[in-house]
């Protein structure tokens, strides 16, 4: 008898165990949104999930952009560090601005620190939070 419990015990143990590694993690939904203000630059980050594995980047600032010289300014978010001439942001002194869409989930942008650098001078920096 206790070798039947034992066993149906195991049996049930390793399907809950399987079935759980099994299922994907949540991921963000159609709509979601998260974003960072940029107090210092009067300007805002904000990230939207699009389409199923699909974001759309919207990013401007309104003020502090000195140079008409994109090799010079920076983003840094999380491990990412480019250029804005990589990231193809247009500078209009004191604005930059640029709209993408590509891959990715907004989940995956959520408490990453959001920065603005010159060279390598931090110009402003936030807290990227769903909203």
């Amino acid at each position: 008898m206790d070798r039947k419990i034992i066993a149906t015990f195991i049996a049930l143990f390793a399907f809950g165990f399987t079935y759980l590694h099994a299922t994907p993690l949540p991921r963000s939904a159609v709509g979601d949104k998260a974003g960072a203000v940029l107090e210092k630059l009067n300007g805002k980050f904000e990230v939207t999930q699009v389409d199923k594995a699909i974001v759309a980047i919207n990013f401007e600032v309104n003020q502090g952009i000195t140079e008409n010289d994109p090799d010079h300014y920076f983003v840094h978010i999380g491990p990412l560090n480019r250029s804005f001439t990589e990231l193809n942001i247009a500078i209009n002194p004191p604005k930059a601005a640029a709209k993408d869409t590509g891959p990715g989930f907004v989940d995956d942008f959520i408490n990453d620190e959001f920065s603005i650098l010159k060279d390598n001078e931090i110009l402003d920096s936030a807290k990227i939070v769903k909203e």
